[in-house]
């Protein structure tokens, strides 16, 4: 029998813009950027309403501090005054983009909205409607950007007969970290709570089902590229299974982004476009595509206003000689042929960027006549992907500019990170360089 529901969310960087290529000269495109963060903080709102959610969890991050505005603390004060008349509380733990020495409210807070503090961790017993106590909810803000110590170590455990709650904001990370060094199985070993509502990590993900349960609700809207697809948070219904706190929390994720990012991996030598000589036969194919991905949003997410395309089109084919005299200009010219043809839909389809990375057909036929070269490929291919010597070793060879070791959350402006697509990309590339060299020195049969 379920005795209550609530909401699990973080990292809502309320008032930030969406990272939108060509928005200059659309003023839906502009509109869109400047209003989706405050979008999925309504439609967080609206699911918690509807579904008589008791409280919301926010796990850190509430505003950015690069976005920290009057205008984005007087909408999250309206909407939580809103939540007030439906009785919804609203527990806030300031995170590494809000901490507490920066989080100073503009407006005063309604009275169902409590900080927790940074000077040391909190417990607040929650009740329902009719006085009983339901849930537990134990937190501690961050009280600068970085947070080296563990601070879950010390929060409180009620002793009540409730569902005991405990928000995290960290990067699961043991060590030297700088959001709260802590790993699952610490999470776990911390007798007495049922879920742990973490946040900071911007994808959604349940690490641990079952108690404690120790989920990640993911951002309510994705920014950029690096946070692709559907977001939203969790709507947790607590259930009481048997004795004395036994509990069952039963999770549905709820999509509240109005915008969604999406990368497109075309092969031009795929069945539908190995034949095909020239941009009107590319155009055609990629518009049935983009326009399968709008019905199918359409019909399943109606909140989602608009889906941000970016195209890598790789593969080997014919229609590499059409690109290769001029890669640049061929990708402007499907972005603008795309824009054109896609921009009017709704969900309206944008296509941000259009990336090439075709193949010589030829260099396949290289690799048929001389397999010892193409076996020697493979070997340095997978050593660099799997020998840690190796990549290290590449890396140096690089310069200093690349890093293996990536913080999201405060990213060296000098440096670029060296992830998985990126090192597969420039090995893809070097491979390619390698066998057109070889064609151009042979010629072609």
């Amino acid at each position: 029998m379920s005795i209550f529901r609530f909401i699990h969310t973080a990292d809502i960087h309320l008032g930030s813009f969406l990272h939108i290529s060509g928005m200059e000269k659309h003023p839906k495109l502009k509109e869109l950027s400047r209003k989706a963060t405050y979008q999925a903080f309504e439609n967080i709102c609206n699911i918690a309403v509807e579904n008589k959610a008791a409280f919301i969890l926010i796990s850190g991050d509430l505003y950015d501090r690069e976005a920290r505005s009057v205008r984005a603390n007087r909408f999250f004060v309206d909407a939580c005054r809103r939540l007030e008349k439906e009785r919804i509380r609203v527990f806030v733990t300031a995170g590494n983009h809000d901490p507490a020495k920066e989080y100073k409210e503009l407006f005063r807070l309604p009275d169902n909205v409590y900080v927790f503090s940074a000077s040391e961790p909190e417990l607040i017993l929650v009740n329902d409607t009719g006085g009983e106590p339901i849930a537990a909810v134990s937190g501690q803000s961050y009280g600068e950007r970085w947070e080296r110590s563990p601070l879950h170590a010390h929060y409180p455990v009620s002793d009540a007969d409730v569902f005991r709650i405990a928000m995290l904001h960290t990067q699961l990370e043991t060590g030297r970290s700088n959001y709260i060094p802590a790993s699952s199985a610490d999470l776990s070993g911390r007798s007495g709570f049922d879920y742990w509502a973490l946040g900071h990590i911007h994808q959604p993900q349940i690490i641990k089902e079952d108690k404690p349960v120790i989920a990640y609700s993911g951002a309510p809207q994705g920014r950029d590229f690096g946070e692709q697809g559907l977001k939203g948070c969790w709507l947790v219904e607590v259930e009481k299974i048997g004795g004395v706190s036994s509990f069952r929390a039963n999770m549905k994720f709820q999509v509240t982004s109005p915008v969604i990012y999406h990368t497109f991996f075309i092969d031009i030598g795929c069945p539908e476009l190995a034949e095909a000589e020239s941009f009107d036969q590319l155009e055609a194919y990629l518009i049935e595509e983009a326009e399968k991905l709008e019905e199918k949003i359409r019909a399943e997410h109606s909140l989602v206003e608009g889906i941000l395309v970016r195209w890598e089109i790789g593969g080997r084919g014919r229609l590499h000689f059409l690109f290769s005299e001029d890669i640049e200009g061929s990708q402007d010219e499907i972005r603008r042929l795309l824009r054109t043809s896609l921009g009017h839909r709704f969900p309206f389809v944008w296509t941000d960027s259009v990336i090439l990375r075709t193949k010589d057909p030829a260099a396949e036929e290289v690799l048929v006549r001389h397999p010892m070269l193409k076996e020697y490929l493979d070997q340095i291919i997978m050593d660099i992907r799997q020998g840690e010597p190796a990549r290290k070793s590449l890396i140096s060879q690089l310069g200093q500019m690349w890093t293996q070791k990536a913080d999201y959350e405060d990213m060296d402006e000098k440096r670029f990170f060296l992830d998985e697509s990126t090192l597969e990309n420039m090995l893809d590339e070097a491979v390619q360089l390698i066998l057109n060299g070889l064609i151009e020195a042979g010629g072609r049969e």
